[in-house]
């Protein structure tokens, strides 16, 4: 049986909003991922956190270790062709997963 997942496209708007990052033009190239020093450690990487945001998959995403693995390197964004920020979006992310009631089950290590 297919999995069904719960799209909320105003998700999207409200991660680019308070970011203030384009999160729209990411066409993932696989660069941030590339350069993340903790990506080997993320459920998902960088670039698929960036899909699923675009994707409006906001329980995935709020759910997601990866969003509290960030360190905050700015290497994403370096790398970046469109020069996109993931530490704002996963800074937000990270507060909107605690609004909404989310937390990482376990201590999260890198």
């Amino acid at each position: 049986m297919a999995t069904v997942y719960k799209l909320d496209p105003a998700f999207r708007q409200a991660v680019r909003d308070r970011s203030g990052e384009p999160i729209q033009l990411c066409y993932f190239c696989h660069k941030c991922t590339a350069g993340c020093p903790v990506a080997y450690a993320m459920d998902y990487k960088p670039a698929q956190v960036l899909r699923l945001v675009q994707f409006g998959q906001k329980d995935k995403v709020l759910r997601s270790s990866a969003i509290w693995l960030c360190v905050g390197c700015e290497i994403c964004g370096t790398r970046c062709p469109y020069r996109i920020r993931l530490v704002p979006v996963f800074d937000t992310l990270r507060y909107m997963a605690l609004q909404e009631g989310y937390k990482p089950e376990a201590a999260v290590y890198a």
